[in-house]
């Protein structure tokens, strides 16, 4: 039996999307850049805080360095002063991770959102729930590199094949294959489609947490 499961956090476990579209919408405002709309947003997420920042400037015809490192830093200042506004977590999410913690599994984030963001909101909406919670850290390469993956197991004594990984992106789903985790869930509630989560390599796609539950511990 598998051991651990390792969650994805944006679009996983909280709902973020509102809040990512927001604080890149101040960010283009002090700038002067049009807004982006929620459903960019969707893809322009996935791969941390740079890559956001990056597809967004570039639908905006900005693409030089001086300017995306610029307007990252004004990005993630104005995210890191309130990252709870309008964040909230998924149905059924809370409980699902009761359970699971009841049936002896070890719980863990890993995220690409800066770990400065992830670690506070991680412990706001679920307190003690998880055993490691890791955001992006500086000089360590994100998702789906396996690197923040293996630190958490690591910390928790356990190995890949220990592990579940669960997300909604194909950066998660190449992130569990790059791991080489057990399994490898997608859910089908955050930013991306089914197709786009089979297509990387999920065992499963799951619609609620009900049957992401049933799918971690089958």
């Amino acid at each position: 039996m598998s051991k651990c499961v390792i969650f994805d956090l944006d679009g996983t476990i909280l709902d973020t999307i509102e809040t990512i579209t927001y604080y890149v919408n101040l960010t283009f405002k002090e700038v002067g850049l049009e807004p982006i709309l929620v459903e960019d947003c969707k893809y322009y997420a996935g791969n941390g805080a740079r890559k956001l920042i990056e597809r967004a400037l570039a639908s905006r015809g900005i693409t030089d360095e001086d300017s995306i490192s610029r307007i990252l830093e004004i990005y993630k200042k104005l995210y890191d002063d309130a990252p709870l506004y309008l964040t909230k977590p998924f149905d059924g999410i809370a409980e699902m991770l009761e359970k699971l913690r009841r049936d002896g599994y070890k719980l863990a984030v890993v995220s690409n959102k800066p770990n400065t963001a992830s670690y506070p909101i991680v412990k706001h909406f679920f307190g003690d729930a998880f055993d490691v919670i890791s955001g992006a850290l500086d000089g360590v390469p994100v998702k789906p590199d396996p690197t923040l993956p293996l630190y958490v197991l690591d910390k928790l004594s356990l190995k890949p094949d220990d592990s579940i990984f669960v997300g909604d992106t194909y950066v998660d789903m190449e992130t569990g294959r790059n791991l080489h985790s057990s399994k490898v869930i997608g859910v089908l509630w955050g930013f991306r489609k089914k197709e786009e989560l089979d297509g990387a390599g999920a065992d499963i796609t799951v619609h609620t947490a009900d049957e992401l539950y049933k799918a971690i511990t089958e």
